[in-house]
């Protein structure tokens, strides 16, 4: 007789297991099969998370105060099992040499691991095949219940330290859960040919505070946050071909803010170009160090195999985000006649508004206060920026890549004392108001009239790019300043008296456009005071 209770029990606390140290689930056993089993004060396994997230700094340590799993065994097909986190702690550093060595011996273990397991796989796979419909049947129970699990954790706080820089995050509330086509939480069935995933991330609250700290490593005087109470919607869409059938087909990742309010101040902007400096120069974590070793080649070759259309590693520090989504092995899909071939990767980030402010600071002692040390801040210039957007598209296989951005308004005035009365004198810089408020997130997956965005959203021939994003389309979706960077391949001739090496970049092409409208600059007293 088949026991769901058999079945999901084991694979939920592998999970709390893999990434937990110390872990012993005899006795969470009896607690789960009731309806929820809860941990306290529980360790995290560092290695195991930077290995599986790729990321491109060090943790020095990860704590859970509080973690719980709720079953609804007798709900299981209409209602998520969910993962509840109740204050969640880590503190990072960038890695050292030390480090890197660490991270490099455990990714050699993991292939050892993996290839023993590779091994022994095909006998596993014969004792476990589905030996009548009803196991069939079952398994996919279990998948469709597996893909459905909702997390949800409250109180995360991530600490990351620097030389004298101090930075941390903190978020009131995270959500994550599977969608549906209207991007509303909700349980979804996996089709067995045509598998479309979607996932939605919520994210409430999110405060980001920069801090410096003395010599001996304490922070004198807090600062205000640089980012307050922030909402973001993420929403993660995977499809499957059957010409890419191990891995996704199409990866679109969006991120949405309806208002994002950064405030900087004299004292922190050296830090914030600091942090700047070292994210462009930062990569997730590589492996050359595991490549070259001879002792481990067969095992690198064979994973090399198994990943040959894996999503790009080592681009920049926002690529790490791929390896954050889950992995599914699915049945060979059809083929669609509208689906490019090769593995699409798309990233969009959408703000409604995004305001900056600068702060003249300095510190003073507090008299009233006892002599505390204090900080005084002066307001000096505000920018705010409407209908912003940024998108990166990567086809691999046919050497595809395109950057557009684009700003539907600008506005730049002083503040406090460089602030004129004059209500003309005010702006250094405004534009028009823009008509259609909502035209910067055409065609994104948060275009509630392009539902089917998970169609033919890609080009991958220039001339039909060109002729999908049309100058008058441009300045539609941002009609003050639009731009695009294409680099692509064109067709290159059968014969060829130059090397292939040579040949190949022969064919490159990089094409760039940039088209702006409805932007006055003011040059008046108030420009003369801040200059």
């Amino acid at each position: 007789m088949f026991k769901l209770e058999s079945y999901i029990t084991p694979i939920l606390l592998s999970y709390v297991a893999k990434y937990v140290k110390n872990f012993r689930d005899e006795d969470a056993q009896v607690s789960l099969w009731e309806g929820e089993v809860a941990f306290q004060n529980l360790d995290l396994r560092l290695e195991v998370l930077e290995e599986e997230l790729n990321l491109p700094v060090e943790l020095v340590s990860g704590h859970i105060h509080e973690l719980s799993i709720q079953v609804p065994w007798t709900k299981l097909m209409s209602e998520p099992v969910k993962i509840v986190i109740n204050t969640i702690e880590f503190v990072a550093k960038l890695p050292d040499s030390e480090s890197k060595q660490r991270r490099a011996s455990f990714q050699q273990e993991q292939r050892r691991n993996s290839k023993r397991a590779s091994v022994e796989q095909p006998d596993q796979q014969q004792q476990q095949q589905p030996k009548s419909p009803g196991a069939a049947s079952s398994s996919s129970v279990v998948n469709k219940i597996i893909n459905n699990i909702s997390l949800q954790c409250h109180n995360i706080i991530l600490k990351y330290v620097e030389d004298d820089i101090v930075v941390s995050m903190n978020v009131q509330t995270l959500n994550f859960s599977s969608a549906g086509e209207n991007w509303k939480p909700t349980m979804v069935d996996i089709h067995p040919v045509a598998v479309i995933m979607r996932k939605l991330l919520q994210v409430s609250d999110l405060t980001i505070c920069l801090d410096k700290r003395n010599t001996a490593g304490r922070i004198e005087v807090c600062q205000e946050p640089v980012l307050y109470r922030c909402t973001l919607e993420c929403r993660v869409l995977r499809k499957y071909n059957a010409n890419t059938v191990s891995t996704s087909s199409t990866t679109r990742i969006g991120v949405f803010t309806k208002a994002l309010d950064i405030n900087v101040s004299s004292l922190q902007f050296p830090m914030v170009m600091r942090l700047v400096k070292m994210l462009i120069e930062l990569k997730p974590a590589a492996s050359e160090e595991d490549r070259q070793n001879p002792e481990d080649q067969e095992a690198v070759t064979e994973g090399n195999e198994t990943q040959e259309g894996a999503e790009p590693t080592g681009q920049s520090v926002f690529w790490w985000a791929w390896n954050l989504l889950p992995s599914f092995d699915p049945q060979a899909p059809s083929s669609s006649c509208d689906a490019p071939i090769g593995h699409a990767f798309d990233l969009g980030i959408y703000a409604e508004e995004l305001n900056f402010q600068f702060k003249n600071s300095e510190y003073f002692t507090d008299q009233s206060m006892g002599g505390i040390k204090r900080i005084r801040y002066t307001p000096i210039l505000r920018i705010s920026l409407g209908g912003l957007y940024y998108e990166r598209t990567l086809l691999k296989e046919c050497d595809w890549a395109n950057v557009k951005a684009g700003l539907s308004s600008m506005c730049m005035e002083p503040l406090g004392a460089y602030r004129s009365e004059d209500p003309v004198d005010r702006n250094l810089v405004n534009t028009q108001e823009f008509q259609e408020e909502r035209s910067f997130i055409d065609k994104s997956l948060f275009d509630e009239n392009y539902m089917f965005a998970d169609r033919s959203w890609c080009s991958y021939n220039y001339e039909d790019y060109v002729a999908r994003n049309t100058d008058e389309y441009m300045l539609y979706r941002s009609p003050v300043l639009a731009f695009d960077i294409v680099e692509h391949r064109v067709p290159r001739p059968t014969s060829h008296p130059v090397a292939e090496s040579q040949l190949r970049d022969l064919g490159l092409r990089i094409q760039y456009r940039l088209l702006s409208a409805g932007i006055t600059f003011h040059f008046s007293q108030s420009f003369a005071q801040n200059r």
